[in-house]
């Protein structure tokens, strides 16, 4: 399955990693968002219940602290202190009454205040309730209970709380004797007595039918889903149309236009014509630089008199075959940069700042790309400065985003010492850009794995300074007079040509500042620096 993977073409690699990643992100989005207004709803509802209980309780202290004992009251001057009216003393009775009125305008909520032993027979717990007063007799210091509990109407969320005796209701609850001859006559003497101060002698309960609420938030997930997965896949063909016919159709014409002339159907010189004025007609155009310098370089050495011109020249080709090899690897850097982007940019729910920060990102890449070539052939042709007001802060953190694959690649942590009120100065910032990945790289590679690279930016007198330190082993002492030199590297031609510092210092030295360095086996430090 692997191998087949591996022989699929690019586009279609692209297709199958985008398809399944937006797959992915729907369904990941979806749940979330599942979970989230499930969340919501069961807190709404909790809200709420504890609102109604709340109301429920206020209802009954007014009649336990206030109706009751007025009543009372009144009815002994009367001369009738065994009467009781039920209606307006019984605390039970008041609170039913209430509810039963308040379901008539909100059917999804229901009331229950029950005892296991009740005054009254209609106000007898279930097993649920019982189970509540055994739990709150159990745990004399809970006050509350919640929890959600299949019922034959479905879902239901409960909120609990023990009913406990206070000493304002022993008259009527404790010794029949105490209490009013009318309750005895109505209920008689079987439930309700005996009871004493702090016993849990009931529950009462507020619920709500979830159902309903969680069916629509089911409902919204899976349209979200769909919906998303379909605007997503929409938006997907479009952007896969636009890269294949601005980037992959143009890079394959390349490509095969390198295949043909090492397969010698294309002879060297060979350019390949472009009106395009973007990223890839600037690569196109670097391309043709290119065959033409190594057509001229193979001219030369066919034209040389001697063996002696001919060696020095084969050296030169090879030089300048090193040079090709450089620019695949210089390429290969700021691809690292815009794959995570891109990646980020289709993994991730962020908002429009971050998003346009990424795609400009991305542009600022391809731009790189295009231009990369031309600056490598540019050293050896001394090629102008592009000089405009720029911030070497701006500069270094565009650095940093291109090569943070290669720095996660590693697991290295990165400390950025930003003095942020260096003024602007006037620079070329391609080229310094150029100049800081490289010491950037550079670092990346002496540093061991879970190291640590410090870019450090401050302000002295009328320069600005710029530092990068890795925490590697240092360089040689026999070789840091040649750090500098022209095509010299300790690395393989696959990981660079030598000319990155010779680039760097070139560049520098075009700019009116310097660039050095310090080393020990504790690391190395290069410092870059600059007229404001």
């Amino acid at each position: 399955m692997i191998m087949k993977v591996a022989n699929l073409k690019l586009s279609t690699k692209f297709s199958l990693a985008v398809g399944v990643i937006l797959l992915l992100f729907c369904t990941t989005f979806s749940i979330i968002l599942y979970y989230y207004l499930k969340n919501q709803v069961l807190t709404d509802a909790e809200e709420k219940t504890m609102i109604i209980m709340s109301q429920i309780r206020s209802v009954g202290a007014y009649v336990r602290e206030t109706l009751r004992p007025a009543m009372f009251e009144t009815l002994s001057k009367f001369g009738a202190s065994d009467k009781i009216i039920i209606e307006a003393m019984s605390t039970t009775h008041v609170s039913l009454q209430v509810m039963a009125r308040f379901k008539k305008e909100v059917e999804d909520y229901g009331f229950a205040r029950v005892s296991e032993n009740p005054m009254n027979p209609n106000n007898k717990a279930d097993d649920f309730h019982l189970a509540m007063i055994n739990y709150f007799s159990r745990n004399k210091n809970e006050k509350l209970w919640k929890g959600i509990i299949n019922t034959e109407e479905g879902k239901r969320l409960f909120t609990v709380r023990p009913i406990i005796m206070e000493y304002e209701c022993l008259r009527c609850h404790g010794n029949p004797h105490d209490a009013p001859k009318e309750l005895l006559v109505k209920y008689g003497t079987s439930g309700g007595f005996y009871r004493k101060v702090g016993d849990v002698i009931g529950v009462e309960s507020v619920s709500y039918v979830l159902d309903r609420d969680l069916a629509n938030v089911k409902r919204i997930a899976f349209d979200t889903f769909f919906f998303g997965l379909s605007t997503l896949g929409i938006l997907f063909l479009a952007l896969q149309s636009t890269f294949v016919h601005l980037v992959t159709k143009p890079l394959n014409n390349l490509a095969r236009t390198f295949k043909d002339i090492v397969e010698g159907k294309e002879k060297l010189g060979s350019e390949i014509p472009s009106s395009r004025t973007d990223e890839i007609g600037e690569l196109t155009n670097s391309f043709n630089i290119l065959s033409r310098h190594l057509y001229e370089a193979e001219e030369k050495l066919k034209k040389a008199a001697t063996l002696e011109k001919q060696m020095m020249e084969t050296e030169k080709l090879a030089s300048l075959g090193q040079l090709s090899a450089g620019i695949a690897h210089e390429i290969n850097n700021p691809l690292g940069g815009m794959r995570l982007c891109f990646n980020n940019l289709i993994e991730s729910n962020m908002d429009e700042q971050s998003r346009q920060l990424h795609i400009s990102t991305i542009n600022s890449g391809f731009d790189r790309i295009q231009r990369i070539t031309k600056q490598l052939l540019d050293f050896a042709k001394g090629s102008p400065l592009s000089m405009k007001m720029i911030s070497i802060c701006k500069v270094m953190d565009n650095v940093l985003q291109l090569s943070s694959y290669l720095i996660s690649k590693k697991s290295l942590k990165i400390v950025k010492e930003f003095d942020e009120n260096i003024p602007l100065i006037n620079a070329d910032s391609n080229k310094l850009e150029q100049v800081f990945l490289n010491l950037i790289i550079n670092a990346i590679h002496a540093t061991d794995t879970q190291g640590i690279i410090t870019v450090r930016c401050w302000k002295e007198d009328n320069y600005c300074f710029v530092s990068v330190s890795d925490t590697g082993k240092g360089i040689p002492e026999g070789i840091r007079s040649k750090i500098f030199d022209p095509f010299f590297t300790t690395k393989g031609v696959e990981q660079g040509t030598g000319l990155g510092l010779t680039v760097a210092k070139s560049i520098i030295e075009q700019h009116k500042g310097d660039i050095t360095f310090e080393t020990s086996e504790k690391g190395t430090t290069f410092f870059v620096k600059l007229p404001i």
